[in-house]
């Protein structure tokens, strides 16, 4: 690129004998053009146009991860209003067990230990229902900080439970989706172009330099100085026949960055090929919990309903009630958890394979793929 520099100089003189004095005043004005740097000054526009592009990937990161956070925030929210939901209803179904055992306290039909074993359980699932609560209000204000709003908002979700949408994607299609769009991957690849650019640098001091230039100038006695013109043009070849290895030694180091920087591509490239792999793993595992933690709340509110008509009928133990209780709360809460880890599988796999942000959709050419096959 040009150079244009402009000087002023001003100043006083005095002779040897101090017997005259002269004012003296100048200007120049000059411009250089390079012609050829023996690519140093391409390289340099290149290694910053890298470097923009690799700024970007690192913000795409921050998104990334600031994506993850919120979907964490509000799957978890959504996830402990189901269990509060799940530890109320518990709540109810004790309160109208234990009307029921007293009920048949009153007339002799069962004894007192059936009234106090009720009343222990009805207490510790109030006790659970308080904690739901809390845990409740302290998600929703999780959520909140993760999205910047005061902590007391009330938030209105869009869903009332966590989803359970098919997610189909092959283990290769993402594999390879994350080696072309994962931040990581790309600034690793991003890393060996600079450490090309550097190597072109590098080698630039080995050749000579071409440029062309022109100056103009003026001077007089009186400020500003702008008498006495002068002007020139200036062509000049600069070649250094030795600078003691100081290149070469450039040139070498250019060299082992590159090999540096290859090797951190290829590891980059296997680590987010593991990272893949172990999500989807999970991904695909979680999903199965679903399926089977559905059937055993299935059971469970089944075995909770025959236990307590046994009961009412006297054929049943009050132990029976309460331990199928016991049973449909575990059942339930293992089925959330279970939906819960399938949604953060889902966002942890799409953050692995590099999913656009914004759109938070699979990449337009690979969901052609997936509707194809």
């Amino acid at each position: 690129m040009p150079q244009v520099d402009y000087t002023f100089n001003g100043g006083r003189g005095v002779t040897t004998h101090g017997l005259s004095a002269a004012n003296s005043f100048s200007n120049g004005l000059s411009i250089n053009i390079p012609l050829y740097t023996g690519g140093e000054v391409e390289g340099a526009i290149a290694k910053a146009k890298i470097g923009k592009t690799s700024a970007q990937e690192t913000i795409l990161q921050v998104e990334q991860a600031t994506k993850l956070s919120a979907i964490e925030g509000y799957f978890g929210l959504l996830a402990y209003k189901e269990l509060q939901d799940v530890y109320h209803e518990a709540v109810d179904n004790l309160q109208g067990h234990l009307n029921n055992v007293q009920a048949q306290y009153q007339v002799g039909t069962v004894a007192k230990l059936d009234v106090l074993t009720s009343n222990v359980s009805l207490a510790n699932a109030k006790t659970t229902a308080v904690t739901s609560d809390t845990n409740v209000a302290t998600s929703e204000a999780n959520l909140n900080n993760i999205l910047g709003l005061p902590l007391q908002t009330n938030l209105v979700l869009t869903d009332h439970r966590l989803p359970f949408d098919a997610y189909n994607i092959s283990l290769e299609e993402a594999i390879d989706y994350a080696m072309k769009y994962n931040p990581e991957v790309l600034q690793a690849t991003l890393d060996v172009r600079t450490a090309e650019e550097n190597i072109g640098i590098a080698e630039s001091g080995n050749r000579p330099t071409v440029s062309v230039g022109a100056s103009n100038g003026w001077s007089d006695d009186s400020f500003p100085g702008a008498e006495n013109r002068t002007w020139k043009v200036i062509g000049s070849v600069t070649y250094s026949f030795y600078d003691g290895g100081a290149t070469n030694a450039k040139i070498k180091s250019a060299k082992q960055s590159l090999l540096a920087a290859r090797e951190t591509e290829q590891q980059t490239r296997e680590s987010i090929q593991l990272t893949v792999k172990q999500t989807y793993l999970d991904l695909n595992g979680a999903a199965q919990k679903v399926q089977a933690t559905l059937a055993s709340v299935d059971e469970a509110e089944e075995a909770f309903k025959i236990a307590r008509v046994r009961y009412q009928a006297g054929v049943g133990i009050n132990l029976d009630v309460l331990d199928a209780q016991l049973d449909l709360n575990e059942a339930r809460t293992n089925y959330i958890q279970a939906l819960y880890d399938y949604n953060i599988d889902i966002a942890k796999l799409e953050q692995a394979m590099g999913v656009d942000v914004r759109s938070g959709v699979i990449h337009p050419s690979l969901t052609a793929a997936n509707t194809n096959g």
